[in-house]
């Protein structure tokens, strides 16, 4: 009987293990080509554990820990500030928000930010992956305010909206919009894009990516600039990576290929050239369309009407955003910069002047004995009418402003709660009297 008995459970082990052999081959065949029923466990899978990690979240995954003290305005030098309203954007303590800030850090007014409230059933959003799994899932990456309160903001490549000054939606951008919103004296506004993969030519796939990869992936493959008219609707739109491909430079393409073949472009923003600007540099036309091209630590003009390439400038910065046009035509970046590369300059971020006749760049700030600050991603800068500089230091939830010496002259430090800082997209100085409301109670 022992024997017996010893012979049936070895025979019950080989069937389990035939079973679960046979089981692992025909899932692998499913899985390989993305048959049913294994693309609905894989969907379920995916829900399931998006719900799992929401009801844990605490807090955007975005913010690191705080790296300044206070909460508010923790220095202010009235005589050399430049007074004003500051409008920003982020992630507080109450949510996603604008909010526009006096120079005591007390706020004037707020717009809500609910992705779910304006996009109920976000149809336009692909791949599903993309779509907010909840409230600290999603934040805000451009806008523009109008004098009258009204407010145009892009949610990080889930969509655009333009509300009024009590939050009512006036109207939507249904695509996955980005980054920044350059407005034309016309009232229509270029704002970046990410094209549907769905719809990408095989002939704007780099070399060993594939379709199946594309697919499966954030959906940030191909960058497009839109014209939008002052009603919301696309007026016409400019493929980057169409450009890039037509301007005869693959091998800056593949060499970025290698460590983001995903995400090879990464556009944070849009300019429009300015006469000056355009006369020095040959070629270029003012209303042409300076882009910044964070993967390739590129600069980039395009034709506003063709997309074709003119012009192109790579470095000395890192992984830059906000290029910033002059009066004298010069070009003021926000070098992201890194804490581990130092590159001859101070480690941290900087911002940097290129003169695109010569090439020639230098570091505006900081300079050797000036207070260092870095953001890893994100980060704006704004010169001011008498010549400071507002800055924001995005992750660490920061917006400072520095005077020509590179002083300090104003700070606002927000933390998200006790051991995070708050994230600030960007911000933007306004005087007073750009404003044509007087009282800012909503209902």
């Amino acid at each position: 009987m022992a024997v017996r008995r010893k012979r049936l459970e070895v025979a019950r082990l080989a069937f389990w293990l035939a079973a679960g052999f046979w089981v692992f081959l025909v899932g692998g065949v499913f899985a390989s080509n993305q048959l049913q029923p294994y693309q609905m466990f894989e969907d379920g899978y995916r829900a399931a554990r998006s719900l799992i990690e929401e009801s844990l979240q605490t807090r955007p995954s975005v913010l690191i820990e705080r790296r300044y003290d206070g909460d508010g305005v923790t220095r202010h030098d009235p005589a050399r500030a430049h007074a004003g309203l500051t409008l920003m954007e982020g992630w507080f303590a109450r949510g996603a928000e604008l909010r526009l800030v006096d120079m005591a850090g007390g706020v004037v007014h707020r717009w809500p930010a609910d992705f779910f409230e304006i996009w109920p059933d976000p149809q336009h959003v692909f791949p599903k992956t993309n779509v907010p799994a909840g409230p600290f899932n999603y934040h805000t990456q451009g806008i523009w305010l109008f004098p009258d309160g009204s407010v145009v903001i892009n949610f990080a490549e889930v969509g655009t909206v333009k509300m009024d000054r009590c939050g009512a939606v006036q109207w939507t951008i249904d695509r996955m919009t980005h980054h920044s919103i350059t407005p034309n004296p016309d009232g229509s506004f270029w704002i970046p894009a990410k094209g549907d993969v769905r719809d990408l030519p095989d002939s704007l796939l780099l070399p060993g990516v594939s379709e199946e990869e594309l697919l499966d992936s954030r959906g940030w493959y191909e960058d497009r600039l839109l014209l939008v008219g002052a009603d919301g609707r696309i007026a016409r739109e400019i493929s980057v990576l169409q450009a890039l491909f037509d301007g005869g430079i693959e091998r800056e393409l593949l060499d970025v290929g290698r460590f983001s073949s995903l995400d090879p472009t990464h556009v944070n923003d849009v300019e429009v050239v300015t006469p000056t600007l355009a006369r020095r540099i040959q070629g270029i036309e003012a209303g042409d369309l300076l882009i910044s091209i964070r993967q390739m630590h590129m600069l980039a003009i395009l034709d506003e009407r063709t997309g074709r390439m003119k012009w192109r400038h790579i470095g000395p910065w890192v992984r830059q955003h906000d290029p910033d046009i002059t009066d004298e035509g010069t070009i003021e970046v926000f070098d992201n910069g890194t804490m581990e590369l130092v590159l001859d300059r101070i480690p941290g971020s900087s911002l940097v002047s290129l003169d695109p006749a010569t090439g020639r760049t230098r570091t505006l700030y900081p300079l050797p004995g000036e207070e260092g600050f870095h953001t890893e991603i994100m980060g704006t800068h704004q010169l001011l009418a008498n010549g400071n500089r507002l800055i924001t230091e995005s992750l660490a939830g920061r917006v400072f402003e520095i005077d020509a010496r590179g002083k300090v002259v104003w700070e606002y430090v927000k933390p998200y709660d006790q051991s995070h800082a708050a994230l600030i997209e960007s911000a933007i100085r306004y005087d007073e009297s750009y404003f044509e409301v007087r009282d800012w109670s909503c209902p």
